[in-house]
């Protein structure tokens, strides 16, 4: 507490002059009319700049409101399709199974909604599958099925004007099984209307989004099929974004929480890679600066984008300009659950506002020029006859007693002169006094400004000057000055003291003591410095220790707690340097490698990356992932014990810097995983035996069914009358 007010005590003085009358007169009346313009001229540009703020939020909220009102009936109607293709499968009015009608229907749903990329239903039967799609070429509808009849290779009909096939166009080269596609499933596994995640259409080799619905029988218990609409993307949603005016610059995209593009207002392709393995592109990936800066500011401020659960406002730089910025969640009741960004630049708004900002500093500095000459003129005016007494004040400082100002026509600076001629004959006098009192003056003024005690070779109180807020002191100079240290302090402290005062006074040596005290109920420890004053006299310089004792024991605790903690902790703890060499192990870590104790451990092992690690390139990899992220957590992998056992461990370190930023050290916790390793294994191979046992009971479930056909029974029946002899003959 007695260094922070040394400190402020510092700060204050160093701030509070002395300073040339001159300066303050010219510092008070430029500074005046300056600080009157500067807050006119700051004032109008907070409000100018409150005016961008209100404007951009604005903006952002209409635009976002306008890309989520487009969203929800972008995507509302091919749920509506779907309702309609699915009573119409289960009223048999749609031929999904035979192929042989609904295509009108289909046709008519293509041609109302032009956004609709494919309709379509999938059969639970046998995975046939009919519908009508929107070629990728030119346009044209045609219609696509795949049954029994044609051995599952989907033919391809054009289709007239009227909705009814015409001549056949190509077919498939694979087989397709509507059951096996991820809609599908996708849709029977929820039992309720879905959305899929975005994917390469089969047909098209476009990026596409599904609308699957489950189709179940009268009673709602047998599973007829699966109908469902595909849309593309992000091409007509795209063309909407294009068109929204966002200021000169601004831009808005629509991203899935995982942080990939669903779509923007720009032109960049959305897709990485080639139809079979085309994945979404990442919005940190994305050619745009502006989209790419706003998705990795998005990242610092949130662990993960499922925390942005409502409109989120907020403000970052790029290159040094601010951006606007308005994050709002989608979703539907079907799963969609997306990210709506809008963008906007303050430079598209500022342009006026930069306009006056600049007019204002020029008033400004204008202003400041004419305060500065009136200042530098009216200062001249007053500080002339001042600056005579100054002078004279620094041939009196340089020892020239002789000095005499004469009057002046100014009251003020008469009064002043008067004092100081006064000021020059009390100086003469009291001249010789100081001299004598200079060496113990220059003792104090180099002594410790805590507590100093003048104390006599008798250990007698002659004299102390405390230290300014400290209540902490043993004596009181009220009553204390000439009573003996025997009447003050206790027995043993008060023989420290003489002993301190005989021994710097034969040898002139400095001493130093250290004891308690019990002050205001409370044990107190000091450090006095004792120093040699005068002939039969030492100086005492006293310091309350008391905070920096407590510290020191604190300290002391908490290492001995910390080395306790390391030696008896359970799971193993290191450090190693980045080049592969442990600088400390506790016991757990030597137990889990087959070592005996950390020493051994740690004279035995060399490098980690040759010694420990089975495959040397997950080193590699554990060191990368800590130089990027400076933290890895659960990172597995194989590793050797001291028999040569290979056992899996589980590591989470982070990288330990110092104060320039250089990696000095990697620190962290390993767990042996060998055995949860061993579990995981064997119930992977349970679940497959489980699933080969599961399709053997469905194939022969299938058999018999077929078999216990009216169909099938009619067919042996007819083969039961047969006379072969005839029918060869």
């Amino acid at each position: 507490m007695a260094k922070l007010l040394s400190n402020i005590n510092h700060l204050r003085a160093s701030f509070s002059g002395p300073y040339p009358l001159r300066t303050i007169l010219m510092t008070a009346i430029a500074g005046t009319l300056i600080s009157a313009v500067g807050l006119v001229g700051y004032l109008s540009f907070r409000n100018g700049q409150k005016a961008v703020s209100d404007l951009a939020y604005q903006l952002r909220r209409e635009i976002t409101a306008r890309i989520e009102q487009e969203l929800q009936g972008y995507f509302a109607t091919p749920h509506e399709i779907n309702r309609l293709n699915a009573d119409a499968f289960a009223r048999g009015n749609l031929d999904v199974i035979g192929g042989t009608r609904g295509e009108s229907q289909l046709y008519q749903q293509m041609v109302v909604d032009p956004t609709v990329a494919f309709v379509y239903c999938g059969s639970a039967s046998g995975g046939e599958f009919f519908g009508v799609l929107r070629s990728p070429n030119d346009g044209s509808l045609q219609l696509s099925y795949g049954n029994q009849s044609n051995s599952y290779l989907r033919d391809f009909y054009s289709l007239d004007v009227a909705g009814d096939r015409a001549f056949q166009l190509n077919q498939a080269e694979r087989p397709f099984d509507a059951r096996q596609r991820p809609w599908y499933q996708g849709a029977v596994a929820a039992q309720r209307p879905i959305w899929t995640d975005v994917y390469v259409a089969f047909t098209t080799g476009l990026p596409n989004i599904t609308a699957a619905l489950p189709v179940y029988d009268r009673s709602g218990r047998r599973l007829l099929g699966v109908c469902a609409t595909d849309v593309v993307l992000p091409e007509e949603f795209r063309a909407f974004l294009q068109t929204l005016e966002i200021g000169q610059n601004g831009q808005a995209f629509v991203m899935d929480r995982a942080g990939n593009l669903i779509s923007n207002s720009t032109d960049e392709p959305l897709m990485l890679g080639d139809e079979e393995t085309a994945e979404l592109l990442p919005a940190t990936q994305s050619q745009n600066q502006l989209v790419r800066q706003t998705v990795e500011y998005l990242n610092t401020q949130f662990d993960d984008f499922d925390e942005i659960t409502q409109a989120q406002q907020l403000e970052f730089k790029l290159r040094g300009e601010r951006q606007f910025l308005q994050v709002v969640p989608f979703r539907d009741q079907f799963g969609l659950d997306w990210l709506i960004a809008v963008v906007v630049p303050e430079s598209d708004f500022m342009a006026q506002i930069n306009a006056n900002t600049r007019n204002t500093i020029l008033l400004c500095l204008g202003t400041a020029v004419l305060a500065t000459l009136l200042s530098i003129f009216a200062a001249r005016w007053i500080t002339r006859p001042i600056l005579r007494i100054s002078q004279a004040s620094n041939e009196l400082t340089d020892g020239d007693m002789n000095q005499h100002i004469p009057p002046s026509s100014v009251t003020e600076i008469n009064t002043l002169a008067s004092s100081f001629n006064q000021m020059t004959e009390r100086l003469q006098t009291s001249f010789e006094a100081l001299s004598n009192s200079e060496a113990r003056n220059r003792a104090l003024l180099n002594a410790i400004p805590d507590l100093m005690l003048e104390i006599s070779a008798a250990g007698i109180y002659l004299d102390f000057l405390e230290a300014k807020g400290d209540k902490w002191l043993p004596v009181n100079k009220a009553n204390q000055i000439g009573k003996s240290v025997d009447q003050v302090l206790p027995p043993t402290i008060a023989q420290q003291y003489h002993q301190a005062i005989q021994t710097v006074l034969q040898t002139g040596e400095p001493q130093t003591l250290e004891y308690q005290l019990l002050i205001e109920s409370e044990l107190q420890t000091f450090e006095a410095r004792v120093v040699p004053c005068k002939a039969e006299s030492a100086l005492f310089i006293v310091r309350n220790i008391t905070s920096r004792k407590r510290a020191e024991e604190a300290l002391k605790i908490a290492e001995e707690n910390y080395r306790s903690i390391f030696e008896n902790a359970l799971e193993g703890i290191f450090q190693s340097s980045p080049d592969g060499k442990f600088l400390n192990v506790n016991p757990a870590l030597a137990k889990i490698y087959g070592y005996d104790s950390p020493a051994e451990m740690m004279q035995d092992i060399d490098s980690i990356a040759d010694q420990l690690y089975v495959d040397p390139e997950k080193r590699i990899e554990f060191k990368e992932l800590l130089e990027k992220q400076e933290r890895v957590k659960q990172f597995e992998y194989q590793c050797y014990c001291k028999d040569g056992r290979v056992i899996w461990t589980q590591i989470d370190a982070r990288v330990v810097k110092d104060g320039s930023n250089n990696v000095v050290s990697y620190e962290g916790i390993v767990q042996d995983v060998t055995e949860r390793k061993r579990r995981e294994a064997e119930l992977r191979q349970q679940l497959e035996d489980l699933q080969i046992e599961i399709d053997q009971n469905k194939r022969d479930e299938e058999v018999a069914t077929l078999t216990a056909s009216s169909y099938f029974q009619e067919v042996q029946q007819e083969l039961s009358e047969v006379n072969l002899d005839e029918f060869w003959s």
